[in-house]
């Protein structure tokens, strides 16, 4: 995965206002994405709650170290932050990209779509969705595409 592949974490987070309210829910805003975008290159797999993003983690860790997000508790918290220095980077990176990439323009509307339609669900109500139960009826481990359909065991 590339670290163009990454920023859609930054994105989403950046086009929900600045703040997700906890990390399942930040897992379950990526599948929405994941789910309406042509190639995301975000891994997710199945976990006890549905569709799990093994590089959240990762993500949020590199974005905590370049000051571009806060949590309380030094990372251990469940809700995630844009700093003022993460706004600023997102707001320039984002302009920036959509004039150079047409298909970055795509992306954005797709991370807007999502956080419009699904960011005000709380976590249990996003587990609750059809498409997720059916995951969740998945084997533990399996690799979700972005086609929605199971593609291989981890």
């Amino acid at each position: 995965m590339s670290d163009e592949d990454r920023q859609i974490r930054l994105l989403l987070l950046h086009e929900a206002g600045g703040e997700i309210e906890g990390r399942g829910k930040y897992h379950k805003l990526l599948d929405r994405y994941r789910r309406g975008a042509e190639d995301t290159g975000v891994e997710h797999v199945v976990k006890e709650r549905g569709p799990y993003d093994p590089g959240l983690s990762r993500s949020v860790q590199r974005y905590l170290d370049l000051e571009l997000v806060e949590t309380d508790e030094e990372g251990e918290s469940r809700d995630v932050r844009e700093t003022q220095k993460g706004e600023r980077y997102m707001s320039g990176y984002e302009r920036v990209r959509s004039r150079l990439d047409e298909s970055f323009r795509n992306t954005v509307k797709q991370a807007r779509q999502v956080v419009g339609e699904y960011g005000e669900k709380s976590m249990s109500q996003l587990v609750k969705e059809e498409d997720v139960q059916a995951d969740k009826e998945l084997p533990y481990g399996t690799r979700l595409s972005d086609d929605d359909s199971a593609e291989e065991e981890v």
